[in-house]
This record gives C-alpha cells, structure tokens and sequence, in this order.
C-alpha cells in the first residue's frame, strides 16, 4: 500500500541491537503497535538470513493483525517474499523500474537520504517518499554526517514527495522539527531501546502529532 499521512507519524524502526536478549524482535513490535506506532519498518544488518526472513514473515503477520503497514529497509527480496507494504533503500540502490516491476505502483518505494540534491534525485526517479536522516537535533550544531533543523526545512521545500525524519528523535527534541514540513519521524532507539516500548511509542506519536 501507497502509506497515507498518518502512517508516517511514527515509523518505529525495529533493530534487535536495541533489545534486551530475553526479548524477541517481534515482541517488541507488538508492543510498539499497542503503544501508538503508525507503521513499522523492519531495519536489522545483525541477523542471519534465516533469521531475517523468520522475522520478517512474523511481523508482517502481526502488522496485519493491527493494520499497521510494514516496510523492510534494504533488502528488496525479503521485501517481495513476505509481501511487504513498502521498501526503503539508499540512493544508489533505488532502482525504480526494479522495484516497480516486483512490487507494482500500489506499493511505497522510499529512499534514505540526508542531502539535497539526492532527495530531488530521488523523487525524479519515482521515490514516493523520503526517510531523511540522520537528523541532528540537540541544539543547533552540526554533527559530521547529520542533517540539522535547518537542511530538514530546506528538502521538505525542495521535493513535493512526504519528509519522514530518522535519527536521534526523542521526546525531548521532537518539537525542533515544528514547522519543517516533514510528515513524520521514524525512531529506532527511542523506541525499542526504552524500558517501556508501548509508552515510548505512545509518547512519541502524540508528541509528532501535536508538532506536525
């Protein structure tokens, strides 16, 4: 599916290099989706292949129980093989006519960028949306590698595509991105790094709803 506005207020980025070892993966996307997340993308470069698609197939399942979209980051043949909602890869592996061609134009095609001129690339070769980061948002200094507050007003004004923003979200910055022009935030450790996944999702989404 093609995501909507509101899919992309949390995208909960779930990664088992965030978890304790007595929780699964999968487990703690249900707790993400029980807490407010809007869709869920799987983003993992830990796990085996096996174990990838074994995860990969279990939230898909789940995200389907809840209507949540699910997206895989950077492997466009799990993607195809669990019939996933959407595929989210780098500049210099977004092959539109590729992914069009396994998964139709129904389906979300996103590119992760944190530059300008890549993001215009990006939608002129057909990304439906952009994962912009990582976004340095603690005042306002420039990390090396980061996009600030600033860069992230600049693309959302360049590109007519959805801004989703990625990287070092939190509660306590999240208001920085007011008035950017993104259409949501996509968080990984803020989320699945927390004590209480569900009431970190859930103060995040209220949070990115009240600041976009």
């Amino acid at each position: 599916m093609l995501l909507k506005k509101r899919d992309m207020q949390l995208i909960a980025v779930a990664d088992t290099v965030f978890l304790p070892e007595e929780m699964s993966l999968h487990d703690a996307v249900e707790k993400a989706i029980k807490g407010g997340a809007s869709t869920i993308m799987l983003r993992d470069f830990t796990l085996s292949e096996e174990d990838y698609m074994r995860e990969a197939v279990r939230i898909k399942i789940m995200c389907g129980m809840y209507d949540v979209p699910f997206l895989v980051y950077g492997n466009v043949e799990a993607a195809e093989a669990v019939d996933a909602d959407g595929i989210v890869v780098e500049l210099k592996d977004f092959n539109s006519k590729e992914i069009r061609r396994k998964f139709g134009v129904e389906r979300s095609a996103g590119v992760m960028t944190g530059l300008a001129r890549d993001a215009v690339k990006a939608e002129k070769e057909g990304a439906s949306f952009l994962l912009l980061g990582p976004v340095s948002l603690k005042g306002k200094r420039k990390k090396k590698g980061f996009v600030n507050v600033e860069e992230v007003e600049e693309i959302c004004s360049k590109v007519s595509i959805p801004v989703v923003a990625y990287g070092g979200i939190a509660d306590e910055n999240l208001n920085e991105l007011r008035g950017t022009g993104i259409f949501g935030v996509g968080v990984g450790s803020g989320i699945f790094g927390s004590e209480d996944i569900a009431e970190a999702a859930g103060s995040l989404r209220k949070l990115a709803i009240d600041v976009l």
